[in-house]
């Protein structure tokens, strides 16, 4: 074969990697998405960082590997690389990682719930005393309804 055809097809692969590559970078943010809850300027904020690093890295290999020229055959090349990726690797990756995530996250999780729930206990014990404190240094006199169900003073 003749060099020119070599160096085009090490372009198509080169195209393909990089379409894997983008796709698994994507990945990568929808898993960190996942695990950490954002809010809208966030996702928007980094889908823009991302498209930009995509672009970037796109118009780095049109410009090194094919001198610049837009053509079918890179950017199918890079679409095919995605779709094999999320065809193949991408269904197993996202998934595995996050149950992976999730089953080393477990016991934070349970220590987290656990201090919550003591901190809320502490937290009204204190402000029961402090009440109770509030209300006998000032002599307040607290009435409560007496219920009328349930006694047997009342005779009908």
């Amino acid at each position: 074969m003749s060099e020119t055809i070599v160096r085009e097809w090490y372009f198509l692969l080169y195209s393909i990697a990089a379409g894997t590559g983008m796709a698994f970078a994507y990945d990568n943010l929808r898993l960190l998405r996942r695990l950490i809850p954002h809010k809208r300027f966030m996702v928007d904020l980094e889908d823009i960082l991302y498209w930009t690093a995509c672009f970037l890295a796109s118009f780095y290999l049109l410009y090194y590997g094919n001198d610049g020229v837009i053509r079918f055959f890179a950017v199918s090349g890079a679409g095919l690389g995605m779709y094999l990726y999320i065809m193949t690797l991408g269904k197993v990756y996202v998934k595995g990682c996050y149950n992976i995530i999730l089953i080393i996250m477990k016991p934070f999780v349970y220590i987290r719930r656990k201090m919550v729930y003591t901190g809320t206990r502490i937290c009204r014990y204190i402000w029961k005393k402090m009440l109770t404190g509030v209300i006998k240094h000032f002599k307040i006199k607290l009435y409560r309804k007496k219920s009328t169900s349930g006694n047997s003073d009342h005779t009908s």
